[in-house]
């Protein structure tokens, strides 16, 4: 398809801004992370929004002269269309048209065409300088939705409280001056006692009927999918199976088991750190770390190779990565190092027993933690859909699972210390 071109050309569909110059998606402020051949993608369905792509020139378009499978291009799609929602009847933006390819069915206004600049503003964000322009069935929409962003950058949370006066501006300054009496009583009551204030229950205080979790301990891995609560095992030896032959380096199947103390130590794992942290340090939320599952010479957790490479995951070319154990830490590039992440705790925060994480794999994560390529860790199906999986009676299958970098953290796991296992 050739590149876009090196304009200041920006195309807008929805709440969306694709910037062609810059290489950049936006989703009104926030900027999305693509892949570049993701934004190629993106780029040729919008260029051509209206009308039936047909598969190969899909593939011709973004990967010409690249010897892929077909897998890739459904997997790109089914990726954008996570990520683009649907459209206002409800129908994904990106429509399969059945025997033919894909149709961009979005309203997407196209540089130069009818367009009217009427203004020019530096914004107080990543962007920089940026032209808003309108055109007669856009500029009103496109108007108000300036004037509603600009008020909130003004007026940060309170654009109700400057616009007129009113008795719910009485009752929060009545509140302010409350908190503020509060406050200076307080300081008065602990200079005369020489006591300090009682503490909030909110306060971050240890909690001490929690364990806390450190590197060196052993844990179960629960997921938190309502009505499953299945644990993260292994099983199986690779090599004894030939459907995974393009899986050689690979020692053990994961998957998850309603026990989780199903055969010797298969449900627990060690934490090791991946950062350099001691045994017995806390382990926290942004800490580099391997798992290590108990069995005998089981290896390490290890996302290996993109589900569409193995034809015998064809039902779930919606997940990103297959997720096996290796005997090595750090087989390639970082496929064996996890990232513990939580939706409500910020780098850090210690975790502890019971608190539920996020398990990202740091394939192709750079230094900022974005670029989120190979996923997180994630259930999904059920292990009796692979018929090659039948002398196993686990639960769900695993896999690694992308998403935007905009998009929330999902607290997938439930982590509690082993007692299958001794420290």
């Amino acid at each position: 398809m050739g590149n876009p071109k090196k304009t200041n050309e920006i195309y807008r569909f929805g709440m969306f801004s694709l910037d062609a110059a810059e290489r950049r998606l936006w989703r009104e402020d926030e900027r999305i992370q693509l892949t570049p051949k993701q934004f190629d993608l993106l780029f040729y369905f919008v260029e051509n929004a209206g009308h039936v792509a047909k598969k190969n020139e899909l593939l011709d378009a973004v990967w010409a002269d690249t010897y892929i499978e077909e897998n890739t291009l459904a997997r790109n799609i089914s990726w954008l269309r996570q990520l683009l929602g649907d459209g206002a009847d409800g129908e994904p933006i990106i429509e399969t048209v059945p025997k033919l390819g894909y149709r961009f069915t979005a309203e997407v206004t196209r540089p130069n065409e009818n367009l009217l600049i009427v203004e020019e503003e530096t914004v107080q964000y990543t962007r920089g300088e940026e032209i808003i322009t309108i055109n007669d069935d856009f500029g009103e929409r496109r108007g108000e939705w300036e004037k509603r962003r600009k008020g909130e950058r003004k007026i940060n949370s309170f654009p109700q409280l400057l616009i007129s006066p009113s008795p719910r501006l009485f009752l929060i300054v009545f509140g302010i001056i409350a908190l503020v009496g509060g406050g200076y009583f307080l300081y008065r009551n602990k200079e005369k006692s020489g006591k300090s204030p009682t503490r909030s229950r909110t306060a971050a205080a240890p909690n001490p009927t929690r364990q806390q979790i450190n590197i060196g301990s052993i844990v179960h891995l629960q997921n938190r999918y309502p009505n499953d609560g299945s644990y993260l095992d292994a099983w199986g030896d690779v090599w004894s199976k030939p459907e995974f032959e393009k899986v050689p380096t690979e020692t053990m199947f994961v998957s998850t088991h309603k026990k989780n103390n199903r055969d010797n130590g298969s449900g627990s794992w060690e934490i090791v750190s991946a950062d350099g942290k001691s045994s017995g340090e806390t382990l926290a939320v942004g800490d580099r770390i391997h798992l290590k599952n108990m069995y005998p010479n089981a290896g390490y957790l290890d996302s290996c190779g993109w589900v569409e490479h193995l034809p015998i995951f064809d039902k779930f070319l919606d997940q990103t990565g297959a997720v096996f154990t290796t005997r090595s830490q750090n087989r390639d590039n970082g496929t064996g190092v996890w990232i513990i992440r939580s939706a409500n705790g910020e780098d850090g925060t210690p975790v502890f027993e019971g608190d539920s994480i996020a398990i990202e794999s740091s394939y192709f994560i750079n230094d900022k933690g974005i670029n989120r390529v190979s996923g997180f860790l994630n259930v999904t199906g059920k292990v009796k859909d692979i018929p090659s999986f039948n002398d196993y009676d686990g639960f769900k299958l695993v896999f690694t699972q992308s998403i935007s970098y905009n998009q929330s953290v999902p607290d997938i796991w439930t982590i509690t210390i082993s007692k299958a296992v001794l420290e």
